[in-house]
C-alpha cells in the first residue's frame, strides 16, 4: 500500500542500519504527529540492512506510520528522485522534510520547521546541523566551517544550500522540472544545492528556522585534517558545477572563470594570516583550496565520487 500524509518524513538510507535505527528511534520520541508518515529509502537493494531495521521497528510497534521505499539504482539523486516521485504521486502531501541517515531530530525539529513555513510562506525551509563527534576530536575542529552549524535569524532567507535539514512545500517541487535532483550529480554529492539553485531561479523562497535543529554523527576518520580538505575541495568543485547550469555558454563560463581567479588571488594572499594568533587556520586553508576546487571543475575535471573520502 502507498504511502499518504499531509506531511512525509523522507529518510534515503545506504549501509548505515545503526545510525538508522538510533535516528528512527529519537524521532519517534520526538515527532507527536497525527498526520506524518515517515518513508525509509533504502539504497542497497541488495542487504537491505536499513529495510529491515525500518520493518523491525514497525513490527514493535513504532509510534509513526512507516513505510520502506527499495531504490534499486545506486547514488545520491536516484534515492532523492524515487523519494520526491513517490511524495508527489501522493495528492494528500503538502509537506516534504528531508533529514539525513547519519543524522537524528532534536526535540520541536519537525514543528518549528512546520511554524516556519506558515508564518513566512516560504517554499524551502531549512534549520542548523549540529555535529556530534563519535569520539574526541582534535582541537582544530573549531577552525573550520565543516563543523560548524550555520547560525542565521529566523525568518525569511536569501537562500538555502543543503538537504541534509530541509522542508520542502509541495509548490517548491511543482516549480522545479523532473528529475528534480540532477543525475549529473548522483556520485558527487551537490544535487541539493543544483536543486535549491534551480528552485530559487524558477521563483522558490526560502526561509530558516533556527530552532529546527538536528544532530549529525561525526565519525573520527572525518576529523582528519586530510578529509576536511578534501570535503572543501569537493564543495567547490560541486558549487561550481551547479553555478555553471545557471550560467551557460561561453559568457557564462568566462565569468565564472573571472570570479573564481579572483576569490583564488584573494586566498592566497590571505593564507599569510595563517601566521597571526588565533587564526582559523584549517578554514583559511580550506578556503584556498575550495577555490582549486572551483577551477578543476571549470577546466572540465570530473566531479570526485561521494563516499571516496
Amino acid at each position: 500500500m502507498n504511502p499518504s500524509a499531509p506531511i512525509w518524513i523522507a529518510v534515503p538510507t545506504f549501509r548505515r542500519p545503526d545510525r538508522l535505527r538510533h535516528l528512527l528511534e529519537r524521532m519517534g520520541d520526538v515527532v507527536r504527529r497525527g498526520d506524518v508518515v515517515a518513508v525509509v529509502a533504502e539504497n542497497d537493494a541488495r542487504e537491505q540492512e536499513g529495510a529491515a531495521v525500518a520493518r523491525a521497528l514497525e513490527a514493535a510497534g513504532y509510534p509513526l506510520p512507516l513505510h520502506v521505499l527499495i531504490v534499486e539504482q545506486p547514488g545520491l539523486c536516484a534515492v532523492r528522485n524515487a523519494i520526491t516521485g513517490t511524495a508527489m504521486a501522493d495528492p494528500a502531501m503538502r509537506l516534504l522534510a528531508m533529514i539525513d541517515d547519519d543524522e537524528w531530530p532534536q526535540p520541536g525539529w519537525l514543528d518549528a520547521l512546520i511554524a516556519c513555513q506558515a508564518e513566512t510562506g516560504a517554499e524551502a525551509v531549512g534549520g542548523p546541523v549540529d555535529p556530534h563527534f563519535s569520539a574526541p576530536p582534535p582541537r582544530w575542529v573549531s577552525e573550520t566551517l565543516v563543523f560548524r552549524p550555520e547560525e542565521r535569524p529566523k525568518g525569511v532567507t536569501d537562500m538555502l544550500w543543503a538537504s541534509n535539514n530541509l522542508l520542502l512545500t509541495r509548490r517548491a517541487l511543482e516549480r522545479v522540472a523532473p528529475p528534480w535532483f540532477d543525475m549529473r550529480f548522483n556520485r558527487s554529492g551537490g544535487e541539493d544545492l543544483d536543486f535549491l539553485m534551480r528552485l530559487r531561479a524558477a521563483g522558490g523562497t526560502f526561509g530558516w528556522a533556527p530552532h529546527a535543529r538536528v544532530s549529525e554523527w561525526v565519525p573520527p576518520e572525518r576529523t582528519r585534517l586530510s578529509w576536511v580538505l578534501r570535503r572543501m575541495w569537493r564543495i567547490g568543485c560541486t558549487e561550481t558545477l551547479a553555478r555553471r547550469k545557471q550560467r551557460p555558454g561561453l559568457a557564462g563560463g568566462l565569468a565564472l572563470l573571472a570570479r573564481s581567479l579572483a576569490l583564488l588571488g584573494l586566498r592566497t594572499a590571505g593564507l599569510a594570516g595563517m601566521l597571526m594568533p588565533g587564526a582559523r587556520r584549517v578554514d583559511i586553508a580550506g578556503q584556498w583550496v575550495k577555490c582549486w576546487g572551483r577551477l578543476h571543475a571549470l577546466a572540465g575535471g570530473s566531479q570526485t565520487l561521494y563516499g571516496a573520502d
